[in-house]
């Protein structure tokens, strides 16, 4: 019966979702690729500033919401040019009606 323990893993809510480094995916994004560019270039004091900003509007926006309602905040009030990749097996946001 040892062995029958760690067979399942149950998350401790059903919002639970994965985190990196002790943070969501979507905040990551915006953080890691910062904070590499300030190491890398020597600037991180600036570019730290920076990402702790964005991260801070991010976990405003979000206000205790999943990361998806950001992902649909996105898609319903920003171009549709700029999630191309992410968004192009659904028509864009502008047609907001859709015929059968």
């Amino acid at each position: 019966m040892s062995g029958e323990d760690d067979k399942y893993y149950f998350p401790e809510t059903l919002n639970h979702q994965n985190r990196y480094f002790g943070l969501p995916l979507d905040e990551l994004i915006i953080i890691a690729p910062l904070t590499l560019l300030g190491v890398a270039f020597n600037m991180s004091t600036a570019l730290g500033i920076v990402s702790g900003v964005l991260w801070w509007i991010v976990r405003y926006l979000k206000k205790g919401q999943g990361s998806y309602w950001l992902l649909n905040f996105c898609y319903w009030h920003l171009p549709t040019l700029i999630f191309r990749v992410t968004f192009r097996l659904i028509p864009e946001s502008s047609f907001r009606h859709w015929r059968a």
